[in-house]
């Protein structure tokens, strides 16, 4: 995986150009490890390291490769310029009011090796021991996006670095400047404990020339994993894509995207050390992106610390509660608990949980009886009968009703008078009852008063002729002069237009008399006892 094939150098093996001997130098290790114990390697994660707890470790890395330089328009290798390098990052973290860590990492490069480097204008090869720049990180949480170490759900933290000079730009190892790398890291932790991250920003470096080549200011980003192995053990699985490209190039130079990807496993050990190993390669496109890249790390954070904990608490987060235990409900009726009245026995849910009743045994459960007292008959409705005793008065479930303007009882009344004929058969107690005629407020009083007398006493032949003694038996109208309701309403009028049935109160030794009529100048005959019988 050579780099060199994208870029406009032409080199021939001895015999560099003048402008070889200008290229400036930069520094080539695109590896930049991250230092708490649970960031994916190169790709953060969005918690800071617990209040007051500090971790410490180290990262060694190998990387075959980063920089070499092949004969324009072939494949063929022309400069090893750092043909591999063994780079050792120390480095510490630590938290600060669950909000803020800070950390530090210094690499140190402890082998590297390449070509003479006549041609790019030093003679000679790189100097194999030199320390890097140093890395100065923040991470501050975002408000409302801070997540625990075991919870789930979206994260996010603004990141901040300084590179110091303190590395030897000579060997590719320093920027020879201080550099700057803003950023922002977004995460999502599942309930099974994987964790995907996505780090964004800028690296802020002075520009730089190197074989044709412009180097500086960049865009950068990452994408990174964890998937549990072995949870309770601590094992995971993690990986990383990182890549960055040049803010600015020069004309007609190739774009530079060095991009790695990484593969590796992690173990979180009970003593508190963080353990990862693995590796992977670069992409083959670029200038910094080896060939190969093999890396370790050792994180540690001390025992009996929040930190500590937090990492414990992934490794073993809290069972979930257990489901509630199914509602008890030992009459099978599906109302539980305080909503069964009746626990010990089956019934319906509109019942409380318990059996219907039906008290008048008419087949209509009480709770849906009108008239739970009085059993429906053949024709009643909504449990009630089309007549019934109640109080001093015959009650009917439904109005009497009449031909307009007339005397003539429709036929549709039939049952409902047939139901009171039987009630008064059926309660020979019943001594005299009173058939009352009522009207509305339209017409004259006296064409109603004359009215309601004659339906009176044709409800009263009816109920001769069903059988009924006439002397059990009186009638009298009372016109409009006993509303029920408004006669200002067709609903109020309909109420008004009706006729009762009243048990008149016995008197002892007699026959309870009909009342006396309203006098009125213009009333017409009186009609307590019936003359005679007609025919429906």
């Amino acid at each position: 995986m050579k780099r060199s094939a994208l870029t406009a150098l032409v080199l021939t093996l001895g015999a560099a150009g003048p402008a070889s001997a200008q290229d400036a130098r930069f520094d080539v290790q695109a590896f930049r490890p991250l230092g708490a114990p649970q960031d994916l390697v190169v790709v953060g994660q969005s918690r800071p390291v617990s209040h007051l707890s500090i971790s410490g470790g180290a990262f060694l890395n190998f990387a075959l490769e980063p920089l070499v330089l092949v004969t324009q328009g072939t494949d063929a290798k022309a400069l090893s310029v750092v043909g591999n390098r063994l780079q050792l990052d120390i480095m510490a973290s630590v938290g600060l009011l669950d909000w803020l860590e800070l950390g530090v990492d210094m690499p140190l490069v402890l082998a590297q090796g390449s070509d003479n480097l006549e041609a790019i204008g030093t003679e000679g090869f790189l100097q194999s021991f030199v320390p890097g720049d140093m890395r100065l990180t923040a991470k501050v949480a975002v408000p409302g996006l801070r997540r625990p170490s075991e919870g789930s759900g979206l994260g996010a933290s603004l990141t901040f670095g300084m590179g110091l000079p303190t590395g030897i730009q000579e060997a590719f190892a320093s920027d020879g400047a201080v550099t700057w790398t803003p950023g922002l890291v977004m995460d999502y932790r599942f309930d099974s404990g994987i964790l995907l991250a996505l780090n964004t920003g800028l690296w802020l470096r002075p520009d730089r020339q190197f074989s044709g080549i412009q180097w500086g200011n960049a865009i950068s980003a990452g994408l990174g994993a964890e998937v549990p192995v072995l949870r309770g053990a601590g094992i995971t699985a993690v990986g990383t894509l990182t890549a960055s490209s040049p803010l600015e190039t020069l004309p007609e130079q190739p774009r530079q995207i060095p991009a790695e990807l990484l593969l590796g496993l992690r173990w979180y050990s009970p003593t508190g050390l963080t353990v990862t190993v693995g590796g992977g390669g670069g992409c083959g496109c670029s200038l910094t992106a080896p060939t190969l890249r093999f890396f370790s790390s050792v994180i540690w954070v001390p025992g009996k610390t929040a930190e500590y904990e937090a990492l414990e608490r992934f490794k073993n987060p809290p069972e979930p509660p257990p489901p509630p235990p199914p509602p008890v409900d030992p009459d099978g009726d599906s109302v539980i608990g305080q909503g069964d009245r009746c626990p010990e026995v089956a019934g319906p849910v509109e019942n409380g949980g318990c059996p219907d009743t039906d008290k008048d045994g008419d087949s209509v459960v009480d709770r849906l009886d009108r008239c739970p007292e009085f059993p429906a008959g053949p024709r009643g409705k909504d449990g009630c009968p089309l007549a019934r005793i109640q109080g001093n008065k015959i009650l009917i479930l439904e109005q009497v009703h009449f031909a307009t303007d007339q005397d003539v009882i429709l036929p549709e009344s039939f049952p409902i008078l047939e139901e009171v004929a039987q009630v008064m058969l059926d309660n020979p107690g019943l001594q005299r009852v009173l058939v009352e005629g009522h009207t509305d407020a339209r017409a004259s009083a006296e064409y109603n008063l004359d009215l309601s007398h004659r339906r009176a006493a044709s409800v009263m032949n009816f109920l001769l002729d069903s059988g009924i003694a006439t002397e059990r038996l009186c009638s009298q109208g009372f016109g409009l002069g006993k509303p029920l309701a408004s006669n200002d309403t067709e609903e109020g009028m309909a109420l008004n237009r009706r006729v009762e049935f009243t048990i008149q109160p016995p008197v002892a030794g007699e026959l309870p008399p009909c009342p006396e009529e309203p006098t009125s100048p213009t009333a017409p005959p009186s009609r307590k006892e019936a003359p005679r019988k007609r025919n429906y």
